[in-house]
């Protein structure tokens, strides 16, 4: 087996409406799962999150200020339903699964902050998962001012009030955050299961992964490249070459040509033996 290049780093819920509208990125992220596990139930996956919709919409009702409410919906999720990221020695792909972090109440910071995020919109407010120096969070907006940040893990929050007299000019303006919208929270999802599965052997998993990203963003020459790699190690050599050699001629610049190079040549090698 060669070492692999990588960097560390669409299936709708209810098929026959998918055609005029596209489910939010949590029911698409659960629904993912049977892609590369075709035996998962997810209908308990789905129960529990409607009892939780359930839940949080009560809630609502019992708190129409808008502060109370995020503080009573945090504490609700990690005092009374007990959330958090597992201190267990649980495999990655584990905790990115959503049947899992649902029935167990543990898993990833992004599995956790997707789905803070979904109950934070069902409870009315605007809440997207947010990256900021590469830590995923929830950011919920209050205002175009104010809002809160939110850590996924812990519960952890911070109230920002962004000046009205703010500017570039005097050093004082925030940073913007990047703020991640459902086909690309399902996206990212999608890219770190990838990763989950390529860093635990399981590369028909990983494939799956692949596959819906394509589906998502087309012909792209990194997904070829990851593809090309997840098909070497399946057994699919002549597949695996032309998408190494796809990405070769579409990304001759990339820091890692040579190690793909090195790999593609290592295809044509052995194709030739068996010939």
């Amino acid at each position: 087996m060669t070492t692999p290049w990588f960097e560390d780093q669409n299936e709708p819920y209810q098929d026959e409406a998918f055609d005029t509208f596209v489910p939010q990125a949590l029911y698409r992220c659960i629904s993912a799962e049977a892609k590369w596990d075709p035996h998962a139930d997810l209908s308990d996956s789905f129960a529990t999150l409607n009892d939780f919709e359930t839940q949080v919409s009560a809630l609502c009702q019992q708190h129409a200020d808008i502060h109370e409410r995020f503080d009573a919906l945090v504490d609700m999720f990690f005092t009374t339903w007990l959330f958090s990221v597992s201190s267990l020695k649980v495999p990655e792909y584990t905790l990115n699964s959503f049947s899992y972090m649902l029935s167990m109440r543990s898993g990833s910071e992004t599995t956790l902050a997707i789905l803070l995020c979904h109950l934070l919109n069902h409870a009315d407010f605007d809440a997207n998962v947010t990256i900021n120096n590469s830590e995923i969070n929830v950011h919920v907006a209050i205002s175009d001012e104010e809002g809160y940040l939110l850590e996924p893990s812990s519960g952890q929050q911070s109230w920002y009030i962004i000046p009205e007299n703010a500017s570039e000019e005097n050093g004082d303006e925030q940073e913007p955050l990047e703020l991640i919208f459902d086909e690309e929270v399902y996206k990212l999802y999608l890219a770190q299961q990838k990763w989950a599965f390529i860093t635990s052997n399981k590369f028909g998993h990983a494939l799956s992964c692949v596959e819906m990203l394509m589906e998502l963003i087309g012909d792209d020459p990194y997904e070829r490249r990851d593809r090309g790699y997840l098909l070497n190690q399946l057994d699919c050599p002549k597949m695996a070459r032309d998408d190494l050699q796809f990405f070769i001629d579409e990304c001759p610049d990339d820091p890692a040509i040579e190690i793909i190079q090195h790999q593609l040549e290592e295809l044509e090698d052995n194709h030739k033996t068996h010939h």
